[in-house]
């Protein structure tokens, strides 16, 4: 008849030399379970320790793999980097109104430095630590030799931040940490004069101003490679709708994209079926008629191109693509919808165009805002039709409208014109 099993119980493990090191190990409780010895690395003072460690060793030993296997995802301690970030690129990101592409590139990088390390890990040393190291990285290995920037990394750790608190979302972590991010500079929110956005659209137009101020035409291939830079900045002048919506407005009415009511003179700034975001607003914006005779011409052009068998606006003299013309959206390069992003093309209208390298896309947006003001436009009529909050139009943009303080300079001029006691008038001094 076999021997009848004891259980888990503590045993002392008498002394001895190690036979590796040659150190002089003491005596030491130790678990027995069977043929398991698990060491508590407590000495011979230490029993109430090691019973207790006894007793969570057969409390875990009867739960079930369910609960332990819950249990080990809320504990920092167990749960690694790579899991989280993998669970909201899989499930999170493509919910997500971002682009996957960038989302992604963000994930890679993350994943590159902070695969082996545990949630428990992240704290304000190792973010840190990242943010050195990703700005030591060129932004392309062997391309143009610049770095990462600290406001890349901050973004990078900010998907981190998200990454963990999806995780935290069904998972309650038992302490989540928090994700330190570099200090997030001002945005300028400058704006193009009237005299600069006509240099710009004239270089999105297939021009390039020389040094000595004089303009030289470029080649029909140039004229044609900025088709869709000219409808950009036209929109974004024209109605201070964000880039990430312009370049994904179509012709005809969708559930899923913004797009163009020509007949109503409308722009819908998101699908049907889209919900609206709590930080970035896209409401409906009424066409202007010069906007809206740009669009008519722009329409009938896709779709002469589209019967044509495919030739665009955007090809070159001789050149047709080899399949017909995709005209579903407004913007479009080579016969296709806009698949990323313009900054590329848009920063060489920039340059050809004279002005700061610092101009980019979501400068439009800043400038129709900063014209509205300084039109002496309504604070309320304004907000909506560029999609901010009027707190936010107010706070960045306030200051350009015509009779900004316009209240406070009358006081000044009425208490001017006052007559002080026992002295000469303030009008009089002026």
């Amino acid at each position: 008849m076999p021997r009848r099993a004891k259980g888990p119980r503590l045993y002392l493990r008498k002394g001895r030399i190690d036979r590796r090191t040659g150190v002089d190990l003491p005596d030491t409780w130790v678990i027995r379970d069977g043929a398991r010895e698990v060491s508590t690395g407590c000495r011979v003072d230490g029993l109430p320790a090691a019973e207790r460690q006894l007793a969570d060793y057969i409390a875990a030993k009867w739960t079930s793999a369910e609960v332990r296997d819950a249990d080990a995802r809320r504990d920092p301690t167990q749960v690694s980097v790579a899991e989280v970030l993998a669970l909201y690129a899989q499930e999170r990101a493509p919910q997500l109104k971002a682009d996957p592409r960038s989302t992604a590139g963000f994930v890679k990088h993350l994943l590159a430095w902070w695969g082996e390390y545990m949630v428990a890990d992240v704290k304000r040393s190792t973010c840190r630590a990242y943010v050195e190291h990703r700005m030591n990285e060129p932004i392309r290995h062997g391309a143009t030799g610049r770095l990462v920037s600290e406001q890349t990394a901050r973004r990078e750790l900010e998907v981190l931040s998200a990454a963990i608190g999806y995780w935290h979302g069904e998972d309650t972590l038992a302490s989540r940490p928090k994700v330190w991010l570099p200090e997030k500079p001002e945005s300028p929110r400058d704006a193009l004069t009237r005299s600069q956005a006509a240099a710009l659209l004239k270089a999105a137009c297939g021009w390039r101003r020389s040094p000595d101020g004089t303009w030289k035409r470029l080649g029909a291939s140039a004229r044609a490679n900025r088709a869709h830079l000219r409808r950009f900045i036209l929109i974004g002048l024209y109605t201070g709708t964000r880039h990430s919506v312009i370049t994904r407005l179509g012709w005809e009415p969708s559930p899923i994209q913004p797009w163009v009511d020509l007949d109503r003179a409308l722009i819908f700034r998101r699908g049907r079926d889209e919900r609206e975001s709590r930080t970035k607003r896209r409401p409906v914006v009424k066409l202007s008629p010069r906007l809206l005779a740009h669009l008519n011409r722009w329409r009938q052009a896709d779709r002469r191109a589209a019967e044509a068998g495919g030739r665009a606006e955007t090809h070159g003299k001789g050149e047709a693509p080899e399949t017909p013309m995709l005209s579903a959206t407004v913007l479009h390069h080579g016969g296709y919808a806009i698949s990323g992003k313009i900054r590329r093309g848009f920063a060489a209208c920039v340059k050809d165009a004279g002005l700061p390298a610092e101009v980019t896309p979501h400068w439009m947006r800043h400038t129709c805002a900063t014209w509205l003001m300084e039109a002496g436009a309504e604070l309320w009529q304004a907000a909506g039709y560029t999609g901010m909050t009027m707190a936010v139009l107010e706070k960045h943009y306030g200051h350009h409208r015509a009779d900004h303080q316009a209240g406070a300079i009358k006081a000044l001029r009425a208490a001017g014109g006052t007559q002080t006691k026992g002295g000469p008038t303030n009008q009089s001094e002026t």
